[in-house]
């Protein structure tokens, strides 16, 4: 799953003691990745989608940090963005940008722009009104795109969270299915915009590979309908969505995921030639990082036992929002509570139950409720587990905190890749002139 271990009674990222950092003067709470756990999951992804020789377009908004984005890309990873901003830090990294895909519903002329004179592989088109507009812009500029559309099939995992289901009839994302083969047909002869193929992202994460059979039988309906009409189509996008395994008992396997999905579409891509493109964030990134962060204090309110920390909501908001399950462990554990896997929920005997909070003045900050954990001190140093996946990109100043440093491990050496800010940063934009 990952390269946090316990070794001589500490926890480890890959062969570094996790508390030898605070001690060298590195102030919690902070980010914590494994360069190798990223290149793991990256060959596994790969790996078990390889008789598709796919193209692995990583979800950038997963995990933004130019730095990760460069051991990606140095594996061949291509880049999946939703913003203007997304790609300019792609434009930092090592990418190569024709295996980019520009998705996103919002899209402004600012950033169409800037993805076509960029040369980017795909922009996604989620509207019909999106589609004439490209088309105006590349009119303009002279300049050839290719575009996918985002095909809206209303197909709904029940078991997603309602605020990440993106697939459902009436969601803003995509063109109804209903609709798509009509425009591909009134578009199809456009002198600068070319239609390669489709595209789908129903969700994150999505527990079955059920869902994207769905899925692609109905674009290969869609391929299949506009060769009839000499309208050939050869790109298809199933999106991302792919499940993490959050505690070592989640036992998600890749071979068994991806085997059916293969099954599927290997014949399209032996005998007609189709490019397939895959779109995994968490998947990839999810168990790639902890939060490391610090009890300030312990207290009881009640019959419940609090231990407050110094990160929260404005570091991994994800608790607060999705309700969502993190592992946390204290990072240096009595002898008693090792633990030689991360299963939930941890069968010892001697823990105390805490809800677990951050510093943040709302009562929705929280990390953990009710959570068994091993009898906490203040000043004890606690790990929040597989954050590496919407953790510190949707990091807040909320209540005027700065947002934690990262810091990334490769085998033996330490390398900061974002500073922690200062408080001097909160007031650097605030300024003052008459327009």
């Amino acid at each position: 799953m990952d390269l946090f271990q316990y070794k001589n009674g500490v926890l480890y990222c890959e062969d570094v003691p996790v508390d030898s950092l605070p001690a060298k003067g590195l102030p919690t709470p902070f980010y914590l990745y494994s360069a190798n756990t990223l290149r793991l999951h990256y060959k596994k992804i790969y790996g078990a989608f390889e008789k598709l020789d796919p193209v692995i377009c990583f979800s950038v908004k997963s995990s933004n940090n130019v730095h990760l984005l460069n051991e990606l890309a140095a594996l061949g990873a291509g880049m999946d963005i939703v913003s203007g901003g997304e790609l300019f830090v792609v434009k930092q990294s090592n990418a190569d940008l024709s295996k980019v895909v520009f998705a996103g519903v919002g899209k402004s002329d600012e950033e169409i722009t800037d993805a076509i004179m960029s040369e980017v592989g795909y922009i996604n088109i989620e509207s019909e009104q999106e589609l004439a507009r490209i088309q105006e812009l590349a009119g303009d500029l002279k300049r050839e795109v290719s575009v996918l559309i985002r095909i809206q099939p209303d197909i709904t995992d029940e078991k997603t969270n309602e605020k990440t289901r993106t697939g459902y009839k009436g969601a803003k994302f995509g063109i109804d299915y209903a609709n798509v083969e009509a425009l591909v047909e009134e578009n199809a002869d456009h002198p600068y915009v070319k239609i390669k193929g489709l595209h789908c992202h129903i969700g994150s994460p999505i527990s079955s590979y059920t869902f994207y059979e769905e899925v692609i039988r109905k674009m290969v309906s869609l391929t299949e309908s506009l060769k009839q009409k000499n309208i050939i189509l050869k790109v298809l996008n199933i999106g991302g969505g792919f499940p993490a395994n959050y505690v070592d008992n989640d036992n998600f396997s890749w071979e068994s995921f991806a085997g059916p999905i293969i099954k599927l579409l290997e014949p399209y891509v032996k005998h007609e030639g189709f490019k397939i493109i895959l779109e995994p964030g968490r998947s990839i990134s999810a168990n790639t990082a902890i939060l490391v962060t610090k009890v300030l204090y312990v207290k009881q309110s009640g019959d419940k036992q609090i231990a407050i920390l110094d990160a929260g909501m404005t570091e991994l908001i994800r608790p607060a929002m999705y309700n969502a399950f993190h592992f946390i462990w204290p990072v240096k554990p009595e002898a008693q509570h090792l633990l030689a896997n991360r299963n939930y929920p941890v069968q010892q005997e001697g823990l105390t139950t805490y809800d677990v909070v951050g510093p943040i003045c709302e009562s929705s900050d929280y990390l953990a409720k009710e959570r068994p954990l091993p009898p906490l001190q203040q000043g004890d140093y606690v790990a929040v587990f597989t954050v590496g996946a919407y953790g510190m990109v949707m990091a807040s100043n909320y209540n005027l905190h700065v947002r934690p440093a990262e810091v990334m491990i490769d085998q033996d050496k330490v390398y900061i890749i974002r500073e922690r800010e200062t408080q001097q940063d909160l007031v650097r934009k605030m300024i003052r002139h008459e327009l």
